[in-house]
């Protein structure tokens, strides 16, 4: 296989988000280099069962545009609690924020400091929770290996002990914090990241205690409970909202911690500054459509009046119709021009701007189309069919096709000049499938059944689903060369009712 077509795509996800939406989190990865851009598109192609009934006649650009919702954001740092903890990391947040503290005590603060200090407090959060997360995951994947390697309870001590250094860490800000003269925003910020960072400990210390309790030491067990409860100890101190009660709905807490999540990730959130590219150039058509249609009716306007008595009924009949045709001239024109201005131009052109800095950093373009089967490149084709079970399958499921095209271009020399841990970009995808079943049949239907152990006929519950396939292709460049070309796909299982589930099926080229 050509090396530029590389199968994997590890930096790209899809999950069921809720009952109607799936998410899709493509990473796009700023390349060391001295090139000035570089630039990624993604192909989506949707291939739709023809029986839902999705075609350009009954699905529009805009009801795509209005189902579909994109969020772009930095991705987050990867740290170690032990690099977080380093005195010596310049990278690490605490120092970051103990650095600026330094600065207010010495009276040498601004609101560039202060800004500093919230800014970093979300981060030290969002890298905090990262941390926790991956650990769990890579000793839970990898714990087989560990076992024959390390003794797990020694090491899994070592990192309660790193934690117990973070918790220290964090109490020596919020004592700084609260004897410096900062505002209370910043004050704040300090509570809504600590309360969060507590709530990550606590949580992902239960899921390596429910993963491992049966393989870990009592000594180990007891250690991992004593910091679990300290946590929940700490928040009921401070009267937290995020606190789990039994015989309770908890409604408090989903929302306080859904308040918190947005917050601390707020800081990695780039906005989003939407350009209609079309709106200019097609005020110049229209203006163009009514000037001919003005053109055309003072012409023949004047040539009537050459050829007729003024009030005359041929006068007034001609007068008629060429009204008529000044009308029809220039919705004609003004149709042409939307045509031609929606091959021409992109259906959204997006300016991707750094909301602490407010400088453009990147700028994206979408395309949406409905695509002919046989307009589609082999290559996908390929592998959409790779999963069918024989080969006449195909013809048993038509598809309609939708292709939506994305291209993301970043400035590496302002990233760069801005930032030093947040470089690579997270371009998270949220698609809404409602519109894809107004014509879906009832989720279930019953089919009659002899049965022959009864010697009767029973209705059997058969589930109606459909599959709609992705196929993804995500292509990166260096200025304009092609660098690499990834594929992914996935089916989403959706009836009547919604998303049933989201698999990613094997696949080859």
């Amino acid at each position: 296989m050509d090396d530029e077509k590389i199968r994997d795509w590890k930096e790209s996800s899809i999950e069921r988000h809720d009952l109607y939406n799936f998410e899709s989190k493509i990473d796009y990865k700023m390349e060391i280099t001295e090139k000035k851009k570089t630039s990624y598109l993604l192909d989506t192609y949707f291939f739709i069962p023809s029986s839902l009934q999705i075609n350009k006649d009954s699905y529009s650009k805009e009801q795509f545009f209005s189902d579909i919702n994109n969020r772009i954001r930095f991705k987050t740092p990867k740290m170690p609690i032990e690099g977080i903890l380093d005195k010596k990391n310049d990278l690490s947040p605490i120092n970051v924020i103990l650095k600026a503290l330094k600065d207010i005590e010495y009276g040498r603060s601004n609101t560039e400091t202060i800004t500093k200090i919230q800014r970093e407090l979300c981060l030290l959060a969002d890298i905090t929770k990262v941390s926790l997360r991956d650990q769990f995951k890579y000793m839970q994947n990898n714990y087989n290996e560990f076992n024959k390697k390390y003794n797990i309870s020694d090491l899994l001590n070592s990192y309660l002990e790193s934690i117990k250094k973070l918790q220290k860490k964090l109490e020596l800000i919020g004592n700084k914090i609260l004897n410096s003269q900062v505002p209370v925003k910043s004050r704040e910020a300090f509570r809504f990241a600590d309360e969060y960072i507590s709530l990550q400990i606590e949580r992902w210390l239960t899921r390596f205690l429910k993963a491992f309790e049966d393989k870990f030491t009592n000594e180990t067990k007891i250690s991992m409970i004593d910091v679990i409860e300290k946590e929940q100890q700490y928040r009921e101190y401070l009267k937290s909202s995020l606190i789990i009660l039994e015989n309770d709905n908890n409604e408090t807490f989903s929302y306080q911690e859904g308040i918190m999540k947005k917050y601390v990730q707020s800081v990695l959130y780039l906005e989003k500054k939407k350009k209609d590219p079309k709106s200019q150039s097609l005020e110049i058509f229209y203006s163009v459509a009514a000037a001919v249609a003005m053109f055309f009716s003072l012409f023949f306007g004047y040539l009537i009046l050459s050829l007729f008595p003024m009030y005359s009924i041929p006068f007034i009949i001609a007068t008629v119709v060429i009204y008529m045709l000044k009308d029809r001239i220039k919705e004609n024109i003004r149709g042409v021009s939307q045509k031609a201005v929606g091959s021409m131009f992109p259906d959204q052109r997006i300016d991707i701007i750094d909301g602490f800095y407010k400088e453009k950093i990147g700028k994206s373009i979408e395309i949406v189309s409905f695509k002919n089967i046989d307009k589609i490149a082999p290559e996908i084709l390929g592998i959409r069919k790779s999963s069918n079970i024989s080969s006449i399958e195909e013809g048993g499921k038509p598809e309609d096709v939708i292709l939506y095209e994305k291209k993301i271009t970043l400035f590496n020399k302002k990233i760069n000049h801005f930032h030093t841990r947040r470089k690579d970009i997270s371009d998270v995808i949220r698609f809404n499938v409602r519109g894809f079943l107004r014509y879906a049949d009832d989720p279930i239907q019953f089919i009659s059944k002899w049965n022959v152990d009864k010697k009767k006929i029973e209705n059997i519950p058969v589930s109606k689903v459909y599959h709609l396939n992705l196929v993804l292709k995500l292509t990166s460049f260096k200025e304009k060369k092609v660098n690499k070309i990834h594929y992914k796909k996935f089916r989403v299982i959706i009836d009547q009712k919604g998303i049933k589930s989201v698999l990613e099926p094997e696949f080859h080229l």
